[in-house]
């Protein structure tokens, strides 16, 4: 998937991020850069604008550290306490199909003096150029054109799009999936009241969730045959509830042993991959944005590449897939178009499309893209 559904995405006044714009991000994307770039503060301000929309703001800043820890201080005086976002994209608006049409939505979001604990907002969300709503600082909220009169007036404190449940780009935002998994963790059997509907952001709850995907016998079978394509020598991946605990535990069946072995007795990057694989292959329903970061960790170079063949394939404009890197491998599976390079710049994240510099598809092909990367031909987002 190569349609850049994703028109124009602004952020400002977020760590590292005093302001940025993107334009024309695919479904796939990869973002690439040093440690300390940014990458993961760019992450973060989606889901803390993910945050804002499903439970408002003082969810939102309270997950995320509060305002000392979100604003900018590259930011000037004047613009520091108000946090800025954009998104102008295409998402098709009925069931998925072949050749579905894509309606054009925008939406924008400004949190003013959102260091206080009734921040104003000021929102503006259409679709193929329709007005749905307008929420202006100090003024009442404007839907479908027809002003909404005191005493229905929004709480200040959340987002007016919760007005319009079931819009596409409402349920794409809402529905994000932030993952940094941790391995060690995922080892672990779950409590009995572990939630399976959704993977945790470290893959903490990996078994419940892979319980709950094993009632399905199309994707258990898919995710075994890519455990087997991406870690060799994997035969079978189950689970099973403890007796004495009625904890959720994993077990792994290894060719040419007859017993199951815990999770525990199973290296790292195999549970990694094991994550990874729910998290691509369990994405969120109708719509939903789902952000991995370095997903190379612990995996074999050719692992990586067949790990990357799968995410690309799974991304679609209602589910898009991004990613964070800094391997020469995971930018070597990568067309010019998706990849993103990251860079800080006097203390400022600054990003930029590779296909952007002026390179072709066939300019790259010799040496292959992530020598180019190396090379600093592309002008930024080396992993050093």
């Amino acid at each position: 998937m190569t349609t850049k559904t994703i028109r124009t995405l602004k952020i400002t006044n977020y760590k590292s991020i005093d302001s940025l714009e993107l334009k024309g991000l695919t479904p796939f994307s990869v973002f690439a850069g040093p440690n300390g770039s940014g990458k993961s503060n760019f992450f973060d301000a989606l889901d803390f604008v993910s945050l804002f929309l499903d439970g408002g703001i003082e969810k939102a800043l309270r997950t995320h550290g509060g305002f000392a820890n979100i604003h900018s201080e590259n930011r000037r005086a004047e613009h520091s306490r108000n946090f800025g976002f954009e998104l102008e994209c295409d998402l098709p608006e009925t069931r998925p199909t072949d050749g579905e049409k894509l309606s054009r939505f925008h939406y924008s979001l400004t949190l003013h003096d959102f260091y206080q604990e009734s921040p104003e907002i000021e929102e503006h969300m259409s679709g193929n150029g329709a007005s749905f709503l307008t929420r202006k600082k100090g003024d009442n909220l404007v839907i479908g054109g027809k002003e909404v009169e005191p005493p229905v007036r929004f709480s200040s404190a959340y987002s007016a799009l919760l007005l319009l449940r079931g819009t596409p780009l409402l349920e794409l935002l809402q529905n994000m999936g932030l993952y940094r998994i941790d391995p060690i963790g995922a080892k672990a059997p779950d409590r009995s009241d572990s939630d399976p509907t959704k993977l945790d952001k470290k893959g903490h709850n990996l078994a419940s969730v892979l319980g709950r995907l094993e009632q399905n016998e199309q994707i258990r079978e898919l995710i075994m045959d890519w455990m087997e394509l991406v870690v060799p020598g994997v035969e079978e991946v189950r689970t099973e509830q403890q007796r004495l605990d009625g904890k959720t535990a994993l077990l792994f069946k290894e060719q040419e042993t007859e017993r199951h072995f815990p999770a525990h007795m199973m290296s790292d990057g195999t549970i990694y991959a094991l994550s990874l694989l729910v998290a691509v292959l369990d994405l969120p329903q109708p719509y939903g944005l789902t952000l991995i970061e370095e997903p190379e960790r612990g995996l074999h170079p050719a692992a990586i590449r067949e790990l990357i063949d799968l995410i690309r394939e799974q991304a679609t404009p209602r589910n898009p897939i991004w990613l964070t890197t800094h391997s020469e491998s995971v930018v070597r599976a990568l067309g010019l178009e998706e990849l993103i390079l990251v860079d800080k710049v006097d203390g400022r994240t600054r990003m930029k499309r590779a296909d952007s510099v002026g390179l072709t598809q066939a300019d790259i092909a010799p040496l292959g893209l992530d020598k180019i990367w190396l090379s600093n031909l592309l002008g930024g987002g080396l992993p050093w």
